[in-house]
């Protein structure tokens, strides 16, 4: 149970470097541009670990149902097309300090969309989290200069945090695709897409060094970081994945403050703070009844637990592998997430 938290984390750390990095290295580089080599990066470096891996990526999306095939579209317009866009205008015109914390917002989106949409169970804990983080985000986009305004480019990363939250509900019912699999294909359609869209419709200018290392940003921050996220949807859901991954927008305005010299004012502060006592309610989140598993097949990595009891020729297995598999009927109480296996209503 406790990998899909350290896989969140850790998709959060990588996710959450980005938005200095590529302040760094956007200079006069059309925003499109970044957005799409940044997924185009991703594609690439996992296909390569799927080719050590021997896994063959055209099989698994050919075996995909239709009603999954539409929601992995769906997930790569979302989350591969349209935020990545937003995201990357909110770096060029908005501060990496200010960009990272309000990353924070996707937990909100994507719980959101998760207890509307899905009827994803959310306690009482969750939602007095997300209260603390939504307000934080208004302290960080509302400027008060003479007249109340917000921040142009603030509201560009909500956009983008909106859409990464139907990407990632989108995402966690696509059980049957490998996670590597799943984020290269994201990353090479979305990259393809926004490198064209840049060629066609925007201007800017790109240096060999600014191209190759938005590939390794991408290749490492939004591949890697996608692949441990969506290892963590499918294992802890998407609220609590979501919750855990809010420590990656800690992570980059601490870069900002070192790396950049950003020296945000007083109120992006207590905004921060208001945001961290969110997560704490969020971390502190507990959730156990009794309840029923129905006999079900589906291929998934997994290890062999209290859900997964089934035989090997070789009973010798113990680390992660992947194969169809049954789920036969039971009934018990434990502390649970709403993951592939505790999907039932309340």
């Amino acid at each position: 149970m406790y990998s899909g938290q350290f896989l969140a984390t850790l998709s959060a750390a990588l996710f959450g470097i980005s938005p200095v990095l590529c302040k760094l290295v956007i200079g006069e580089m059309s925003p499109a541009l970044l957005a799409g080599l940044l997924y185009l990066g991703s594609g690439i470096g996992l296909q390569i670990l799927l080719l050590f891996q021997g896994k063959n990526s055209v099989a698994e999306l050919r075996r995909l149902p239709s009603k999954l095939r539409l929601a992995l579209i769906g997930s790569v317009i979302s989350g591969g097309i349209v935020a990545p866009l937003l995201l990357v205008y909110g770096i060029k015109f908005g501060t990496a300090s200010e960009v990272s914390l309000l990353l924070n917002f996707e937990t909100v989106a994507t719980t959101l969309i998760a207890w509307l949409l899905f009827k994803e169970q959310v306690g009482v804990g969750v939602w007095s989290g997300k209260a603390f983080i939504l307000f934080g985000s208004l302290l960080v986009i509302i400027k008060s200069e003479g007249a109340l305004t917000f921040s142009i480019a603030g509201l560009m990363v909500i956009m983008a945090c909106v859409f990464w939250g139907i990407d990632n509900n989108l995402t966690r019912d696509i059980e049957e695709m490998s996670a590597t699999v799943l984020a290269s294909i994201k990353g090479l359609f979305a990259g393809t897409f926004n490198i064209v869209l840049a060629s066609i419709f925007f201007s800017g200018t790109a240096t060999t060094f600014q191209v190759m290392s938005s590939l390794l940003v991408g290749a490492v921050s939004y591949g890697l970081s996608l692949v441990c996220f969506i290892e963590a949807l499918r294992r802890i859901g998407s609220s609590r994945t979501s919750t855990y991954f809010a420590i990656g927008p800690f992570i980059g305005t601490l870069l900002a403050f070192i790396l950049l010299g950003e020296r945000p004012p007083m109120i992006f502060w207590v905004a921060a703070v208001c945001m961290l006592a969110g997560i704490i309610f969020l971390y502190r989140e507990m959730h156990s009844h009794l309840h029923e598993h129905t006999m079900r097949t589906h291929c998934h990595s997994h290890i062999h637990d209290e859900h997964h009891r089934h035989k090997h020729v070789d009973n010798s297995i113990t680390v992660p592998h992947e194969h169809q598999h049954i789920h036969e009927p039971i009934i018990h109480s434990h502390a649970h997430w709403p993951d592939i296996h505790h999907r039932h209503q309340h």
